[in-house]
């Protein structure tokens, strides 16, 4: 006679559980570069609760103090306005490279890739550059 007891083994954890802490190919939400581990959730809300990531402290402090002013990430900000301003300078040095002539089906793929990188990389930069500057209420 064994004094062993069998225990059915423990079924699949949650998703939540399963999840790893890192963000891994997570984009940041501020600026969209890859998101470097900085978190942050509203504490206030029930679990689960959406996280969001960040590649720097600046970016998550601005985040952080724009929750705390009551700003969603539904609309636009000012700071959001401006770095599509400040990109859309870049995108006319880049179609000044390609020319202003050709229509948008006429362009090369490449063509087509330098203007998106250019968006991207832009609106990336400026949005960093603008949470660095950014003052913190704390």
């Amino acid at each position: 006679m064994t004094h062993v007891a069998e225990i059915a083994s423990a079924p699949d954890q949650d998703s939540d559980r399963a999840r790893l802490w890192h963000p891994r190919f997570e984009p940041c939400a501020v600026c969209l570069r890859p998101a470097q581990g900085l978190g942050f959730f509203n504490p206030a809300k029930p679990r689960p609760r959406k996280h969001r990531w960040f590649c720097s402290m600046s970016c998550q402090a601005w985040f952080a103090a724009s929750h705390r002013k009551g700003l969603t990430m539904q609309g636009m900000t000012e700071e959001e306005r401006a770095a599509i301003a400040l990109v859309m300078k870049r995108l006319g040095q880049t179609m000044d490279r390609i020319g202003w002539d050709k229509r948008l089906r006429d362009l090369t793929a490449a063509d087509v890739t330098a203007l998106i990188e250019e968006v991207l990389e832009g609106y990336g930069a400026e949005m960093s550059r603008i949470a660095a500057t950014a003052e913190v209420p704390f």
